[in-house]
């Protein structure tokens, strides 16, 4: 299959030279008025080819450079949740973006993995607190239908650990755990009277 964009002045310049009438009278050298002309309407062609390839990339999100304002713009980024974060950059932003329009119209426990999947995290689970119950093994923690009823733990692979470090203010804690941008995304997205309670690492998975 022939590829739709991506060509040059000179792949488009050969191409109007095999369009001219057969014969001796069209032979001419690249040096005349007449293919000099040719020459200058590939060089146009060129150009809106490129323009063709930066308006594909400028449509999705994950590659728009020129319109990525606009984006911002029509999904109300930043919103609340980066409101919240200090120093957040474009990429950030970016990632905010890209997981608000993919998590529309999705089931809740579909959205948590999507936007976990948008803010590079390579496992994202949901889990429950199960009920107690006489048939339950006695190391079992015990747990009453309001847990199962209205939390429920979400688990990603990153452990997002900032320590204290000698250009550190004094106030701020010897480390700290978490992703705020994650944490609120989710929760401005969960059920209104589920609690949630997040987990960072790999071994927080049951």
């Amino acid at each position: 299959m022939a590829k739709l964009t991506g060509y040059s002045a000179e792949d488009y310049y050969g191409a109007e030279k095999k369009l001219l009438p057969p014969g001796p009278a069209w032979e001419l050298p690249d040096s005349c008025f007449f293919m000099k002309m040719l020459d200058l309407a590939a060089l146009e062609f060129a150009r809106l080819d490129a323009d063709i390839a930066r308006l594909i990339a400028e449509s999705d999100p994950r590659t728009a450079s020129v319109t990525l304002q606009d984006w911002f713009h029509q999904w109300g980024i930043p919103d609340d949740c980066l409101a919240t974060v200090s120093g957040a950059d474009i990429e950030l932003w970016r990632k905010v973006l890209i997981a608000k329009i993919c998590t529309q119209g999705l089931a809740f426990g579909e959205l948590v993995k999507l936007i976990g999947q948008a803010l590079d995290y390579s496992r994202t689970e949901i889990g429950t607190f199960p009920v107690y119950t006489v048939a339950s093994r006695v190391d079992k923690r015990i747990y009453g239908s309001k847990w199962r009823d209205w939390f429920m733990t979400i688990t990603v692979d990153g452990t997002n650990v900032q320590r204290f470090r000698a250009d550190t203010r004094v106030s701020q804690p010897l480390a700290m755990w978490g992703d705020q941008i994650f944490e609120c995304l989710v929760k401005s997205l969960a059920p209104c009277h589920c609690g949630i309670i997040f987990q960072y690492g790999s071994n927080s998975y049951n």
